[in-house]
């Protein structure tokens, strides 16, 4: 299997967790779907299209962390933009016309609080079976050169993106240095002793969301959030070329 790597990374990011409404959440990782929609960012798919030309049919996802997650929080102050807010005008006084809620309290303005990503990055983990997309795809990222701007979750999140390998990956089998997320599903068995600053985190993310913008599936994955190897037997796992006993997983 051939596959490209590349790093992905930012100030910011903010990968909202579906279940979250007032204060939304973030997961650690970028979601599979998110993974998809900077990859067809970079392309220039259309946001109609893309979820078929990037399904999990037909393409494969894997996410490593580079650096120890940082969580913070903070208050994002949103502008009211429904039902006309900046449309009515006082000409006396050259301002907009400020809509009010049903208690008499302007609502031109709302904070909310919100939790980020600081200084995320990750390598990310590519394959596709169409030859001449998977080409073109890696062609853009060692040029530097996207379609579209790639952000991190949030167009608020804007992201700088880097070409690392593209090489023909073995899998591997028994008890490996798992250097990425892997899927509950797939994990046989894992070895605290073995694995310096270990941390397990599991988390429920996106895997696809289709061209209605529905999550039509999710996964579960577990992580080290201090970025080190997890070391543990899973179902699949691909061999990190260059370096013996390390390997990765696909989540998505």
């Amino acid at each position: 299997m051939r596959v490209i790597s590349f790093k992905l990374w930012g100030d910011f990011a903010h990968f909202r967790r579906h279940y979250t409404t007032s204060s939304p959440l973030t997961h650690s990782i970028p979601p599979p779907s998110t993974i998809r929609g900077i990859v067809a960012a970079i392309l220039g798919l259309e946001r109609e299209k893309y979820p078929e030309n990037l399904s999990p049919e037909n393409s494969r996802i894997g996410v490593r962390l580079l650096k120890p997650i940082k969580k913070i929080r903070f208050a994002i102050n949103y502008m009211d933009t429904k039902e006309g807010g900046w449309v009515q005008l006082d000409f006396k006084r050259l301002r907009p016309v400020i809509k009010k809620d049903g208690h008499g309290n302007p609502r031109l303005h709302t904070r909310v609080r919100m939790e980020f990503v600081k200084d995320p990055v990750y390598e990310i983990f590519f394959y596709h079976e169409d030859t001449a997309l998977f080409r073109e795809f890696a062609d853009r990222l060692k040029a530097h050169k996207s379609v579209y701007t790639p952000y991190l979750g949030i167009s608020e999140c804007i992201a700088n993106f880097e070409f690392l390998w593209e090489k023909e990956i073995e899998p591997r089998e028994g008890f490996l240095n798992i250097i990425s997320a892997i899927r509950i599903e797939d994990l046989n068995e894992f070895n605290f002793r073995s694995t310096n600053n270990i941390g397990i985190i599991k988390e429920v993310v996106p895997l696809f969301i289709n061209s209605e913008r529905i999550r039509t599936e999710s996964v579960e994955v577990l992580l080290n959030p201090y970025a080190n190897p997890i070391s543990a037997d899973i179902k699949e796992a691909w061999g990190y070329p260059g370096q013996d006993g390390v390997a990765f997983a696909f989540i998505g």
